[in-house]
């Protein structure tokens, strides 16, 4: 069961990260939010766990750090992509006022 688990936290980490990628940041968001409930369950398992051994705290442990790293590319990736989107902005916002300039000066 914890290892399906971990494989599943895995994937939907991938599935994000392929979100990212293309832009599709609301849909990514959904992506995370089924994660951290999965990684919730993850967490309660591992605590309550009875036969808590060190091959499943290798792997919770694994698991953990292998997030940590793919999330801070992925970040770095979203701050980039909200850094084109404000240049945008301020861009269409200028071409918008020399728009309404020129029509106000026809």
């Amino acid at each position: 069961m914890l290892a399906q688990l971990c494989q599943n936290i895995r994937d939907l980490t991938v599935q994000a990260a392929e979100l990212v990628a293309d832009n599709q940041i609301e849909l990514c968001l959904s992506i995370l939010i089924k994660r951290q409930a999965l990684l919730e369950e993850l967490a309660q398992h591992q605590q309550s766990s009875p036969d808590n051994n060190q091959e499943n705290s290798s792997l919770f442990i694994e698991l953990i750090q292998w997030i940590q790293q793919e999330d801070a590319i992925n970040s770095e990736k979203v701050i980039g992509l909200r850094a084109q989107n404000k240049t945008k902005s301020v861009t269409q916002v200028k071409i918008n006022k020399a728009l309404h300039h020129y029509k106000k000066n026809i």
